[in-house]
């Protein structure tokens, strides 16, 4: 896949990928005064919140629901995840939550973000993951089925 190709560093990685032919999963979610530090600006660790959100209602719309993750005792797994701070985020604003999934192997995959201030368009950060989906009852990662994959835009 295109992926390879890439380095996180690299200044188009994320633009590149985000355009190659991987579905895109967008979701909006509103900045809370709660979740800003005093100066007005949301803490960075909400930006980690904002992306899990992104990573849960992308499976929900690629049709693996928290219902159905229940009903199967699978759950996503971040195992490591590199974050690119680009902006600040303030309160009132909105935030574009944008997620592709990408470099499906086996039980393995990288999940692409986008945090998108909705005022200006401007990217706020980019996020890159690798990810699990895991069998909780077999201590196991569970390997994505091929209706997941092509809800992606991967096959």
């Amino acid at each position: 896949m295109i992926f390879n190709k890439f380095k996180f560093n690299d200044s188009f990685t994320i633009e590149a990928i985000m355009n190659s032919q991987l579905k895109e999963f967008t979701y909006e979610i509103p900045v809370l005064w709660s979740q800003c530090d005093p100066n007005g600006h949301l803490n960075v660790g909400n930006f980690q919140v904002f992306l899990h959100e992104g990573r849960m209602v992308a499976l929900e719309e690629a049709g693996f629901s928290y219902e159905k993750m229940r009903e199967e005792n699978i759950g996503p797994m971040i195992l490591r995840s590199e974050t690119d701070y680009k902006a600040e985020i303030r309160y009132p604003e909105a935030v574009i939550v944008i997620t592709s999934f990408g470099e499906l192997k086996g039980s393995r995959c990288k999940i692409f973000q986008k945090l998108i201030r909705k005022s200006d368009g401007k990217i706020a950060c980019e996020s890159v993951s690798d990810c699990i989906l895991f069998d909780f009852s077999k201590k196991r990662p569970w390997k994505y089925p091929d209706s997941l994959l092509v809800a992606f835009g991967a096959k």
